[in-house]
Order: C-alpha cells, then structure tokens, then sequence
C-alpha cells in the first residue's frame, strides 16, 4: 500500500485546555475506498459488515487472482460521538478493516501536536459549570514526509487564522533530545522523576502514558535519552 498523500491528510482536534489544543491526523473512509479501487482495481475488492456481541465488525476482501480466492481481513469499529453512531461505527469498522490492508498505518507514527494558545483561538464557555474550553478554528496539513512508513517531517497550518501553527523534523527533534539528554546527570534523575510523577494530574495520563510508551513500570527503569525524550514531549504538552 502507497503512503497517504497531502491531501488525503486531515486533521482534528482532540484535547482543548486554556493554554492551546492537541490535534490528531486523521483520514476518510472515503480516502480507503479510493485506495482500494486504486491498488487492486474496482471490481476486485468487496466489503461486509456482521454483529458480534453487540459489536459492528466490517472485513474487506481483495480477490487473489493466483489463489482464486478472496481474502479477507476484520476489524471492528466504536461509535462515533458526534452525529449518527451507527454510521459513525461503521465507518470506523471500515477504516480499521482497512488499517489491517496497510492503509494509513502511517498515521498512527505523528508526534505529539500541541498548538500554542497564541496560535489558536481558545474561548471558554462561561455558562457551564466545568470550565470548558472551545475552539473552532480549522487545520491543515501543508508539509509532510514519509521515509519507511514513518512521519519524518510534518507541517500543519491554522486556516483561520492563516498562520503556521506546528512544525516538526525527526531528525531536527532527535539532536533536540540527544542534547538535553547529555545534559541530565545521574544526580539529576530523583528530581526528573517527582517531576514526571507530578504530570499525572497536570497534564492528564502523560505519567501513565509514559509508562505504556516505554513498557516499563517505574520511572527508575528509564535510561538517559528517554529521560531526554519525555522532556521534550513535556515542554511541547505544556508548550514551551
């Protein structure tokens, strides 16, 4: 399967907070559909859906001429929480089935976007009870690189207030972490850990996360560079 293109990039926004939002790269189940006829041509691919214990599950089938015989790969999908859920799941079912055929496994490579409160327009609802923050400003990804299935270069812009809003370069970010990681001393790492540890009311789950990330279950078991690593990430949550 081909890397996804510029334009079959989209972005969302995912976490909203005082001080800026996060974004995620997403793409369409149009974008799916359009690939399948592409790679494997209209007529020899198909797709069905089935409940399982409540659940939608979509498979999508390409026809293997030398075996003759169709093959096919499952997945399944949750509802959507905006508009209609059933077809939300469906089309998430879709684009999990599709996942499995190769299809934008690139996505699932993006740093971390962290968009900086002066970069995006941020309101509060004051009617509600919980401090709620909105945004509806519109992103879009104008620079992308994909070396190995992986996202080496991004650049995403915000539409309404045209301006660039994010950049990221993996190589650029890896001299970034190579530095502050020769900087850390072994006398440092007691005050890095109350750090990180303090994270988990602060910036929601990112000491949880971390732990995930690096399948470890204490912050002692992370070497130097990772210590370098979670900084970094630290500073772009809290946009430094």
């Amino acid at each position: 399967m081909r890397d996804l293109k510029l334009d079959e990039i989209e972005c969302k926004i995912a976490i909203i907070k005082e001080d800026g939002c996060s974004l995620l790269l997403y793409k369409t189940a149009r974008t799916d559909m359009q690939l399948l006829d592409e790679i494997y041509g209209e007529m020899n691919w198909q797709c069905e859906y089935k409940e399982i214990k409540g659940n939608m599950y979509c498979g999508i089938s390409v026809y293997n001429p030398e075996l003759k015989e169709w093959i096919t790969k499952w997945d399944c999908g949750i509802e959507s929480a905006f508009g209609d859920k059933e077809k939300g799941e469906a089309s998430d079912a879709f684009k999990r089935a599709g996942f499995k055929w190769g299809i934008g496994i690139e996505l699932y490579t993006s740093p971390f976007i962290w968009v900086n409160a002066n970069k995006c327009n941020i309101k509060q609802n004051i009617r509600s009870e919980k401090s709620i923050f909105k945004c509806s400003d519109k992103f879009e990804a104008t620079k992308i690189k994909i070396q190995d299935k992986k996202i080496i270069e991004l650049e995403i812009i915000n539409k309404t207030k045209k301006m660039k809003c994010f950049y990221y370069n993996e190589k650029q970010i890896a001299e970034e972490i190579e530095e502050v990681s020769n900087l850390i001393k072994d006398s440092d790492e007691k005050i890095l850990q109350k750090l990180i540890k303090g994270l988990e009311t602060e910036a929601s789950g990112f000491y949880k996360d971390i732990l995930e990330k690096y399948n470890i279950k204490s912050l002692s078991q992370l070497t130097k560079l990772q210590y370098g690593e979670v900084l970094h990430d630290y500073k772009a949550l809290k946009g430094e």
